[in-house]
């Protein structure tokens, strides 16, 4: 049997495991979800060993809420999410469809050829679907903005831009982006039932560089040079940048933009 579980009732959680999210309870909680929107969550989770509950938990929560619809892999279009339990066995990642092709060979049936981007560490993944196969998505809550407080070890504490309500989430959900958090920065949330699953940063952001060198070009080719950012970071920038300057940095790949204004973080 399973135990039904309401996305109120997993803050109770937080005395006995570490959630993938803790959000700190408001003065006047909501109504409790209506019986169709309740969670199904098995008990024997209870009877994990304590060390491994944290990522036990972690991973069940992620599993229960990206139990969505499925639509026909002929639908599928770019920009949809699609968890990881159809494209290998992780099932608590989560991919974003960056293209699609429909294929018909001369011989066999149609397929859908999806070129698909780990949302947390980025790795590219291809991956066929059958045309006649209906496939798994995940339908998230529209995003809200946070304002990133401050990283205290592996937790990131945010705060709501409207409610000021705080959660704390751990770093590596942030997975390839969690090099370019800083204090301050704002930070578009996307939910599903209460659990946050996919994070968007600033386009752009600025650091300081700490370490590059001398920005000579004579007798050389390359219009770029390497260099050191506040953050550890290390990227090609070019010649005219010297230690001290503040220079944007695109967060989607982690390349120059250009230098950064007085106003501009």
């Amino acid at each position: 049997a399973l135990a039904k579980v309401t996305p109120r009732s997993l803050v109770g959680l937080r005395s006995l495991y570490l959630p993938y999210c803790v959000r700190r309870p408001r003065q006047q909680e909501p109504e409790p979800r209506t019986k169709q929107h309740a969670i199904q969550m098995p008990p024997s989770l209870l009877c994990q060993p304590p060390q491994h509950r944290p990522a036990v938990l972690r991973s069940t929560l992620l599993r229960l809420a990206l139990r969505c619809g499925r639509v026909p892999a002929n639908n599928l279009g770019k920009g949809m999410l699609v968890p990881g339990s159809e494209v290998s066995r992780q099932a608590d990642r989560i991919f974003r469809v960056l293209s699609v092709g429909h294929v018909k060979p001369g011989k066999g049936g149609a397929f859908v050829q999806a070129k698909l981007k780990c949302v947390l560490d980025g790795t590219i993944v291809p991956h066929k679907f059958r045309s006649a196969e209906t496939v798994e998505t995940v339908d998230l809550d529209p995003a809200e903005d946070y304002s990133l407080l401050y990283t205290d070890g592996g937790l990131v504490h945010l705060m709501h831009g409207e409610t000021f309500e705080q959660i704390e989430v751990p770093r590596e959900a942030f997975g390839e982006l969690a090099v370019w958090l800083r204090d301050g920065m704002s930070v578009r949330v996307a939910s599903r039932q209460g659990v946050p699953l996919l994070f968007t940063l600033p386009p752009r952001a600025a650091y300081e560089v700490v370490e590059t060198r001398l920005g000579s070009r004579e007798g050389k080719t390359d219009a770029s040079k390497p260099a050191v950012l506040s953050n550890g970071e290390a990227l090609r920038v070019p010649h005219f940048v010297t230690v001290g300057d503040r220079i944007l940095v695109n967060t989607e790949d982690g390349t120059y933009y250009g230098k950064a204004g007085p106003d501009e973080g």
